[in-house]
């Protein structure tokens, strides 16, 4: 029967772990508590009938209530077994067996009270009733039917005289339809009738009511969604207050979002200056080999390029044939759906968002807004975050700087006190010994002088509100300063020395003999890291209708790959050049990069040590010199 599976949902919100209602517990515990009060009111009923002047045998009836407390206590018994237990099928057959006897227990009652011209045929519409509030739709339907086909049965097996009358007598006049078939006929089709329309408006309105009450499930469950989300953005947003670093900032905001948005993995990836790449700096959930050491390519990637160009991608189902870089690795960690939005600052995309999840289909219609929204605070994260490494950087590069200012200014110095100290005291023999601390004076004071001056320029190069000055360059001029200065320093060197311009090369923009310092520093670096018998090589080219490009080019000592990162700040020298050559203020190529970034150009350096450098300069052309391509 439909009534008896446990697994229909009832008068709830949402049905328990067994799938039974709540309202009265499981289904066969409630019938067993009604149960108890069947017999007392039995008895109470003949006891008011026979005192009002009813007549009937009162020994059967009375004999129905002693056997309903009978089996509601073997039932009462069964499902005591069963507590706190989920076993449907046991449930389903001893909800089916309450039914058949209770039906058992009304009809005979029934039968007893007078048969189909009982008044007790009423309490059928109860079970109508109750079968369409507690259990399936069709339930009520069917204890409709089952109502009905029992009357029909009983009022033809007495009407063909199967089943003996019990009549019931009111001060000695007969109750019962017997001696008139029509009516008990039409009583019966009338009930039958009305069983049927009390089992339909019944079902209607539990079938709105439970759609209501789904509804307001889902409502429900909803908001607690969105309240959850809405405390992890706030977790967000106290790690970006609290927290000025950038890793622990993305540790919080990935593991975060994989909390509150019940993922197995998240990662935030960041553009290159260069817009061709993106890198991991922060992920969750995912192998450690997803590290900052990998590196996505945005041309083979189109679902990021398109995040980056501002859209919120979500990929119910990852598998082959996928356009995810990494779909390799994706499919090994068993990835079924995944997100991709932009980090936005300000309209300007600075890298990816992306969650990933082991289930098909997993985001719902919603999700990509909260993840557009948390992607957005994620961005601001890491520029803040950015901005105040920066902040402290400067700071420890401001306070590094000034302590080797103060060392390089006061050795040269120092040293020059003591060798005047030795002259004024007059403890030199003679004038050639004077005239040598003379001149180790005047050298320690000449390089003093030049550390200040570099430090002077590499001053008004940073200041970027100081215009630089509208001086035309002329790139084929500079190529025969560089020739012409530097080719005797080279061949007294033994070094093959060669500098490579074509004739027609564009001018640029630039200050006074800025453009010159720059290639005196190149040079100059080239030629004396250069050991005897090596070439440095000096070309100059036009690399694009905006760009043209210097490159300094020697095969010299090289630089050591874990110091290169080091190479353009103020006061570095590298390890093996310092071991060459004491000679040198380690500003040369920090005024270098200064001065290309004044000129809002680009500097790249590559090299392998003892094989060599080339350092490349690339240079805006002068706007009137530009070609339209």
């Amino acid at each position: 029967m439909g009534a008896t599976d446990p697994s229909s949902g009832g008068f709830e919100l949402r049905a328990g772990r067994e799938g039974l209602p709540r309202l009265w517990g499981r289904r066969g515990f409630w019938q067993v508590k009604l149960r108890w009060a069947v017999a007392p009111l039995m008895i109470f009923g003949v006891v008011v009938a026979k005192a009002l002047g009813f007549e009937f045998r009162a020994t059967p009836i009375l004999l129905i209530a002693i056997a309903s407390p009978l089996y509601n206590g073997a039932f009462a018994w069964a499902f005591g077994r069963q507590k706190g237990k989920a076993e449907p099928a046991l449930d389903r057959l001893l909800t089916q067996l309450e039914v058949l006897a209770d039906y058992a227990l009304m009809f005979l009652l029934i039968y007893f009270t007078g048969g189909t011209s009982s008044p007790l045929v009423v309490f059928f519409l109860f079970h109508v009733i109750i079968g369409g509030i507690q259990f399936r739709p069709p339930t009520a339907y069917q204890f409709a039917a089952l109502a009905a086909a029992g009357l029909w049965a009983l009022f033809l097996a007495e009407s063909a005289g199967w089943l003996p009358n019990e009549p019931v007598t009111f001060r000695g006049q007969p109750v019962h339809v017997l001696d008139r078939p029509i009516y008990g006929a039409s009583f019966l089709l009338v009930f039958t009738a009305t069983l049927f329309i009390t089992a339909a408006m019944v079902t209607a309105i539990m079938r709105r009511f439970r759609a209501r009450v789904g509804d307001l499930a889902e409502a429900t469950a909803e908001l607690a969604r969105l309240n959850e989300q809405l405390n992890s953005l706030y977790a967000m947003l106290t790690a970006v207050g609290a927290e000025r670093r950038l890793e622990p900032i993305l540790n919080t905001v990935t593991s975060e979002l994989a909390a509150v948005m019940a993922v197995d993995g998240v990662a935030v990836k960041l553009l290159s200056e260069d817009g061709e790449t993106l890198r991991y700096v922060g992920t969750f959930g995912l192998p450690e080999a997803l590290g900052s050491e990998t590196v996505l390519r945005v041309d083979q990637s189109p679902l990021s390029r398109r995040a980056l160009e501002g859209e919120t991608l979500v990929h119910g189902r990852v598998g082959k044939g996928d356009t995810f870089q990494l779909q390799e690795e994706l499919s090994r960690l068993g990835i079924q759906s995944a997100v991709l939005a932009p980090l936005t600052i300000q309209e300007r995309v600075i890298g990816t968002l992306s969650l990933y999840s082991r289930q098909a289909d997993h985001f719902v219609e919603g999700d990509a807004d909260f993840i557009r929204l948390a992607a957005e605070l994620v961005a601001i994260a890491i520029e803040d975050a950015q901005a105040n490494e920066a902040i402290e950087t400067l700071v420890e590069d401001r306070t590094q700087f000034m302590l080797e200012m103060a060392h390089n200014l006061r050795a040269p110095l120092s040293a020059s006190l003591s060798l005047l100290e030795l002259l004024k005291d007059g403890e030199l023999a003679g004038p050639e010994q004077q005239a040598e601390y003379v001149g180790r004076i005047e050298a320690r004071l000449r390089s003093l002088h030049q550390t200040i001056g570099e430090v002077l320029t590499i001053a008004r190069a940073r200041d970027w509100s100081r215009e630089i000055p509208d001086v035309v360059v002329s790139l084929s001029d500079l190529a025969r300063y560089t020739e012409q200065t530097f080719g005797e320093a080279a061949a007294q060197k033994g070094l093959r020395f060669q500098v490579v311009a074509p004739e027609d090369l564009p001018s640029v923009d630039s200050g006074a003999d800025l453009l010159q310092q720059v290639m005196d520093n190149l040079v100059s670096n080239a030629i004396k890291y250069t050991p005897a018998g090596g070439q440095v090589e000096v070309s100059f080219a036009r690399t694009g209708p905006n760009e043209i490009q210097i490159m300094v080019e020697d095969s010299g000592i090289g630089i050591p790959p874990e110091e290169q990162r080091k190479l353009f700040g103020e006061f570095f020298r590298a390890s093996n050049a310092k071991k060459l050559t004491s000679d040198g203020t380690g500003l040369g190529l920090a005024l270098v990069n200064q001065t290309v970034e004044r000129h809002r150009g680009r500097i790249h350096l590559a090299s392998e040590e003892g094989q060599g450098t080339t350092v490349v300069v690339y240079l805006p052309i002068r706007q009137a010199d530009l070609v339209t391509t």
